[in-house]
This record gives C-alpha cells, structure tokens and sequence, in this order.
C-alpha cells in the first residue's frame, strides 16, 4: 500500500467505518431501547446501573471521538512520525475508537425490545465482542500507520560498531542475564492486590490483575545471548515468549545508550511488525542496537553490550564472504 493510500484509509475510511458501527444500530433501533440502558453489572453478571440511551451515546461517543481525533491527526502529519509517538498513537486512535463504537453497538443490538434495563443479559458477551473490534481497529491504524514516513533513529557512530576478530573455523557465544527488583516488587504487588481483592469483593478482579502482575513479572529478568545464530532474548522463567534475530537479518549491531523516554518507557515497547522498530527497554543505560536488513531497528538493555556487538558484526561478516 503507497502512502496516500494510507493515509486516505487511516484518515477516512477508519474514522468512517467506526462511526458507522457505532451510531447505524442505534439509529435503526432506538425506538426499541428502553427507557435506561443497562450500563454497568456486578461480578455475577446481574445489572447494577443505568443510563438514559441519549447519555449512553455521549459517553461512548467521547470513547470514539478521541479515536477518530488520533487518527485523522497521524493521517494528517506530513512531517515524519516520531519513532514511539505517531505508531502509537496510530494504534490507540483504531483502539479507542473500535471500542467506544464496539461498546455503543453492541449494548443497543443486545438491549433492543427489552422493557426493563434490570432485564439484560450477562455482558461477558458484549465485552468480548467490543474487546474484537478494538482490537481489530487497533491493528488496522497500526499497519497503515507504518506506512507514513517515521522519523529513523540517528544512524549509530562508526565508532560504536566493534568488530570481533575471529579466525575462520573459531566461534563465540556470549550472554548475560539482567535483573530488576523493582519490577519484581511491582509485579507481586498487583498479583496480591489482585487476590486479596478477589477474596473480598469480585472473584473475576483476579482474571485481569493476575495476567497485568505476570506480564511484569515476565520482565524482572532477561537473558541475552548472542553467537552465530544471532540474537536471543528470552523473559523471565517461563519459555514464551522469546525473541530471535538470525544473522542474515542483521545489517550491524552498535553501543547505544537507551533512554526510556526514547521508547515509550520500560518493558517491550514497539512493534518490529506493525511500528518496524522494538526495543526491550529493561532500564536506562547501555544496550545493543541491531540495524537490520530490512531497514528495522531492535535494542534491547544489556551490560557491556561491546562484546555481543563485536561478536555479531563479526558473524554478519562471515556469512557475508561465505555467501559472496
């Protein structure tokens, strides 16, 4: 897909299509709404609140126009992308929008020709169905955000590219293994906030606190390696999720200093997919930057990231004059 094409799809045709999902249920059906709508239930699926159906719409419809806003705005930008700043805002715009249209559309096609608000059925349902649409308007903006011209990070210094030397038979392995207490901390901490919470109020508290709790708990640990493979990161003590980077796929690796703020802030950040660059942002400090061949951008923390550059560019150059 070319640029304009883009940009006429992630400016139009999205902003078009979530109002549409949103507001044609209701337009066709608002005569059948009751006189509340069931806006809010309590863990055992029983509705606890309501809302006038005009209200209904103009909360939802703050949800939407936040999304439809962030995408016209990226869809709008003719100077380059901010690396973090325009993918993701790409993305959140197709997220929020998706959802408040999802939320919108799917409470009128499930609450029409009820008499009582009180009458409404479970809303696991409704979640999940607004949950698919968020996520599918998501990855949409996403993609065709990473169609715009994006800002690349500055190319790294000569100087921070190191070359191992290594004789034609002779191979190295390096790897280290990081660790953040802090991360620790706060990952225990959102599982027992989610337990105890769960035993005294709503048992699906847990669901959701459980899976944010180990998803930082995922990252208090990290362990890099690099030989003539390429690059392997795995998190934590579980075996999935990893990342691999063959060194066919690999331009050059150099010294970086990573920033947080540069990347969106700590843990994986990015997309190599959807936003063609992704660092494992860990803490602030020295890491390892790939270049790849196809133009992306990898980093991940790591202490004295010299060697496993060195080691890399030293195995990008092999490969080169084997297959030359």
């Amino acid at each position: 897909m070319n640029e304009r094409l883009a940009r006429i799809v992630l400016g139009v045709v999205l902003p078009a299509s979530a109002a549409a999902i949103a507001y044609l249920p209701y337009l066709i059906y608002r005569d059948d709404l009751p006189d509340r709508l069931a806006t809010h239930f309590d863990g055992s699926g029983t509705p606890d609140g309501s809302m006038t159906p005009s209200m209904f719409v103009v909360t939802t419809s703050v949800l939407l126009g936040v999304g439809i806003v962030a995408m016209i705005a990226v869809a709008l930008t003719r100077r380059p992308l901010h690396q973090v700043a325009g993918p993701v805002g790409g993305a959140m715009g197709g997220f929020l929008a998706g959802l408040g249209s999802g939320i919108l559309a799917v409470t009128v096609l499930s609450q029409r020709d009820l008499v009582d608000w009180t009458d409404a059925s479970s809303p696991w349902p409704m979640v999940l169905a607004s949950l698919v649409l968020s996520i599918a308007f998501m990855v949409a903006a996403g993609l065709l955000t990473s169609e715009l011209p994006i800002r690349p990070h500055p190319l790294p210094d000569p100087a921070a590219i190191p070359v191992m030397a290594l004789d034609a038979d002779e191979h190295a392995v390096w790897s280290a293994r990081l660790h953040n207490r802090w991360l620790l901390v706060l990952g225990a901490g959102i599982t027992i906030a989610g337990v105890v919470y769960a035993v005294f109020t709503q048992w699906w508290i847990l669901v959701p606190m459980a899976i944010s709790g180990l998803a930082v708990l995922t990252f208090t640990s990290l362990r890099v390696q690099a030989d003539g493979n390429g690059l392997h990161v795995s998190y934590g003590v579980l075996p999935w999720p990893r990342t691999h980077i063959p060194v066919d796929q690999i331009e050059t690796a150099s010294v970086i200093d990573i920033r947080p703020r540069d990347w969106g802030g700590w843990g994986y950040r990015g997309s190599l997919k959807l936003m063609n660059q992704a660092a494992v942002v860990h803490r602030a400090g020295p890491g390892l930057r790939l270049d790849l061949t196809d133009g992306k951008v990898f980093a991940v923390s790591v202490d004295n990231p010299e060697t496993p550059a060195a080691l890399l560019n030293a195995e990008v150059a092999r490969q080169r004059a084997t297959s030359s």
